[in-house]
């Protein structure tokens, strides 16, 4: 007995094929359909495990940062004492002519003789005030180099800076001295002070 079937005529099969023909026909759609409704979801998947790769590393990036937080903290204080302290070493106002004081001070103590002592014209720098001071004098060599050491240990910064010395005679030990010597001071304090 052979069957002769045709597609266009399916109503008229016998049951066994028509079920076969159905059921391959309802397992491809539920395949295609299947394969539709999946493949959105395996991009989406795709997706998801570059986000969790991605946030793992940005974890990985914040856990280094949280466990050197103390490491950095502490740097922070150390750095922000430092400052302070720096800070401190700026004269203020009020503390100008007392430094001035202290510089010619230090030049008497050491057997020199000032012949021009003066403050310059301030100028303002980024969050500081450059406050130049005109020194001459006079003494010998060995008194001159003690006079600069005195200067480098007061307790507010100066700086000596340009240092020009010639002998007052070709037969004298005794130098004249000119240097320029700077200090600081902070801009907020200077004109909060004013």
């Amino acid at each position: 007995m052979s069957l002769d079937l045709e597609l266009d005529e399916l109503s008229s099969w016998p049951l066994i094929p028509q079920l076969v023909v159905v059921g391959i026909v309802f397992v491809m759609a539920a395949l295609v359909s299947g394969w539709l409704s999946v493949k959105p979801s395996l991009e989406d998947l795709d997706y998801y495990k570059q986000q969790e790769t991605q946030l793992k590393q940005e974890l990985q990036v914040v856990a280094r940062k949280a466990a050197m937080l103390p490491v950095m903290s502490a740097h922070l204080s150390d750095l922000s004492d430092h400052y302070d302290r720096l800070l401190r070493q700026l004269p203020a106002q009020q503390e100008l002519a007392s430094l001035l004081a202290d510089i010619n001070e230090q030049g008497l103590n050491n057997h020199l003789t000032f012949t021009r002592i003066n403050w310059g014209k301030r100028q303002p720098q980024k969050f500081l005030l450059k406050l130049p001071l005109d020194i001459e004098l006079t003494g010998s060599y060995d008194d001159i180099g003690r006079y600069a050491q005195a200067i480098a240990e007061l307790p507010r910064i100066v700086l000596i800076e340009n240092a020009e010395w010639q002998r007052v005679s070709l037969e004298s030990s005794t130098l004249h001295f000119r240097v320029n010597a700077t200090t600081y001071q902070f801009i907020a304090e200077a004109e909060g002070e004013k």
